[in-house]
């Protein structure tokens, strides 16, 4: 079976099996109205840090845009589209792309072996890192690949006519008021995702019983770790931290918070950290939640886990971090609100009694309110011949220098959401500089080619080169 041939809704099983995932994303930047789904999810209106694995998946209105980095990789969505994950892990990073159109950074230490971008009507490889465009196409527009830097192969059904290689410099033009040094990487493996926002943030310093930590700056005064966010219910992990400091992703994921010096330091401790929904431990009765005085209904509380701590050492009282927890009323926990602006403030000798729950916290999400997004129904796929069958097609235009890949690099999170704008300027001017930004795409029927097997055996066999 080729890589095109894991369905969405298998991976969507094998996440809800508790399979670990490989690669984590992230929402990283939003513009407009965008909805994001997990599996088994319905879809919300997206927010930045949101998770993103196998079986997410992201839509955009016509005037907005949204950016997931996955590693050190980058993948903006344009206005009215949709982009699913059908597979994220070392191996490869498959991308469903019903509609719309997407551009994709891809950094020199790979966020997969192998990038593979499945289209209505074919299919995309990309093999190299560089910098993409990619359209959907659809019943009355044709797929369109450019290429600015690096390399791509096509199959199922897609020949060299939609395949564009464009100068390097296009990209550059449109991020020519962007400055600035690529930021310093910190003692963590490439995979985890969000570590480029630390330094900017805070300062890296090694302690003589954690090692490397990272202390973040400019805190409010009553900052705490898993304060400054809110909680959404997430399958397949189920309550899963957002945090509000664009720094906040990998400390929210991986590692664990210590008091040091009265100062907030993040431990990352191994060097092959797992990724959870939040390293904390919620406190109270499960399914209930935390009483308290009165009658005005239940809590949810929780603190930080510090470095070497577990759920399960439930029956040792002594927690570091147990007067740090946060508290907020129920009703705020389950709905998914912003935390800091609930909070509660209860005794610490509550806190203190308080059990540690030690198995599911038993607490239903309630239900949100509608965001006003709605998607036309999906027409039926459409099938293709079988033996029809491209041989994957190679373009490999002129390398980027090294300074051209560390600025795109740079200014990658802030392109998709300016070049439009510098496009409509220079339109007159440079009519094929600005295609890569002015090109929108139409609105197109949601032809989703990961719900069609036929599409997915002429991708199979055009990465093997011949007919399935």
């Amino acid at each position: 079976m080729g890589l095109f041939g894991l369905s969405l809704a298998a991976a969507s099983t094998a996440l809800a099996d508790d399979t670990p995932a490989a690669r984590i994303g992230r929402v990283a930047v939003l513009s407009g109205a965008v909805q994001y789904r997990s599996p088994a999810g319905g879809w919300s209106s997206a927010l930045v840090n949101e998770p993103v694995a196998a079986g997410f998946a992201l839509r955009s209105r016509p005037d907005a845009s949204a950016e997931l980095a996955i590693a050190d990789a980058r993948v903006a969505l344009a206005g009215n589209g949709e982009l699913q994950i059908a597979r994220l892990d070392r191996d490869a990073a498959d991308l469903v792309l019903p509609r719309g159109r997407i551009f994709v950074h891809l950094g020199g230490s790979g966020a997969a072996a192998s990038v593979e971008i499945d289209l209505p009507n074919g299919g995309v490889w990309l093999a190299v890192p560089g910098d993409y465009a990619i359209s959907a196409g659809d019943a009355q527009t044709p797929a369109r690949v450019e290429v600015f830097a690096g390399s791509a192969a096509l199959g199922g059904g897609l020949g060299t006519d939609v395949l564009t290689a464009a100068p390097p410099d296009d990209v550059e033009a449109l991020a020519r008021t962007e400055t600035g040094a690529a930021e310093p990487a910190g003692p963590l493996p490439p995979e985890v995702t969000g570590d480029d926002r630390l330094a900017a943030n805070g300062k890296w310093e090694n302690d003589d019983t954690f090692g490397s930590v990272w202390y973040p700056r400019d805190l409010p005064d009553n900052w705490a770790p898993y304060r400054y966010g809110r909680w959404r219910y997430l399958p397949p992990w189920g309550w899963t931290w957002i945090d509000d400091a664009e720094w906040g992703f990998a400390p929210s994921h991986y590692g664990a918070w210590e008091r040091i010096n009265d100062r907030w330091a993040w431990v990352p401790g191994s060097n092959n950290p797992a990724f959870t929904p939040a390293a904390v431990a919620f406190i109270g009765t499960p399914g209930i939640g935390l009483s308290r005085p009165g009658n005005d209904g239940a809590a949810v509380a929780w603190f930080p886990l510090a470095p070497g701590e577990a759920v399960d050492d439930g029956s040792d009282p002594h927690y570091r971090n147990r007067r740090s927890a946060s508290v907020v009323p129920r009703a705020v926990f389950a709905a998914g609100q912003p935390v800091q602006s609930s909070l509660l403030d209860l005794p610490e000798r509550r806190l203190d009694d308080a059990p540690v729950v030690t198995g599911a916290l038993g607490i239903a999400p309630s239900a949100e309110g509608g965001s006003g997004f709605v998607a036309a129904a999906a027409p039926s796929p459409v099938a293709q011949d079988a033996r029809v069958v491209s041989v994957p097609l190679v373009v490999k235009p002129a390398a980027a220098t090294a300074t051209s890949s560390a600025r795109h690099k740079l200014v990658f999170a802030r392109l998709i959401h300016n070049v439009l704008a510098h496009a409509a300027r220079a339109s007159s001017h440079r009519p094929h500089a600005v295609r890569l930004a002015l090109a929108r795409p139409r609105a197109a029927p949601s032809t989703s080619a990961v719900h069609s097997p036929h599409n997915r055996r002429h991708l199979a066999a055009a990465r093997r080169g011949g007919v399935q």
